[in-house]
């Protein structure tokens, strides 16, 4: 069970690792990558704001749904560069958190104010997906591993797949106007789904961290 367990992995990130090894012989390090995340994660939140104030929201639908896409694969880049990086100085894990937090606050942000959302849940989703990194970042400093901090149905990939499948709904102009008793629109149910996966995270990351911090 043991070995099938740790041979698993490495059939899968084969690719990826072989993408991240060439990356380092370029000279891309993780941080460049989280940059890039960033800018993507911004483009995005611009592009969603964009759908509530355009007569013809439909390329913007498909321009946030590309850059949310492209900035998951940033993410595993991310993750499978830092593993490979020789050193990984606090000034390394600052400018590694930094992008991804202004990436999520924007994403999220510019989402609440596209077409037929809210800026308030929007508002609160940025929050509560912050906040879940935040707990994160302290499982990282009392050392607990990815498995303790990093848990939760709700992590940076879930949210951006979730509003990645609204922008697909979006554009092929599904709506919930033949559903009886909701009023709420899809983008909305989406930041729901979001802030409720959070907190659910947030419980989860934390209530780990504690069992690892006691045992």
């Amino acid at each position: 069970m043991t070995s099938t367990h740790r041979t698993k992995p490495k059939r899968t990130w084969k690719p990826l690792r072989r993408i991240s090894l060439q990356l380092m012989e370029w000279g891309v390090t993780s941080e460049m990558v989280a940059l890039a995340g960033m800018v993507l994660g911004i483009l995005a939140g611009v592009s969603f704001m964009a759908t509530g104030f355009n007569d013809e929201p439909m390329m913007f639908w498909i321009l946030g749904m590309v850059c949310c896409i492209l900035r998951v694969g940033c993410i595993r880049l991310d993750v499978a560069l830092q593993p490979l990086s020789h050193k990984q100085s606090l000034e390394d894990i600052f400018f590694n958190e930094l992008p991804e937090r202004v990436s999520d606050a924007v994403t999220l942000i510019g989402f609440g104010f596209a077409m037929d959302s809210s800026p308030w849940l929007g508002l609160g989703a940025a929050l509560t997906a912050i906040f879940s990194a935040y707990v994160r970042s302290v499982g990282y400093s009392r050392g607990a591993g990815r498995k303790h901090a990093s848990s939760g149905p709700m992590t940076r990939i879930h949210r951006l797949v979730l509003i990645s499948l609204t922008s697909i709904l979006m554009i092929f102009g599904v709506n919930t106007n033949n559903l009886e008793n909701l009023n709420m629109t899809i983008p909305q149910i989406a930041l729901w789904v979001i802030i409720m996966g959070c907190v659910a995270t947030i419980l989860i990351r934390w209530l780990n961290i504690r069992e690892f911090s006691e045992s």
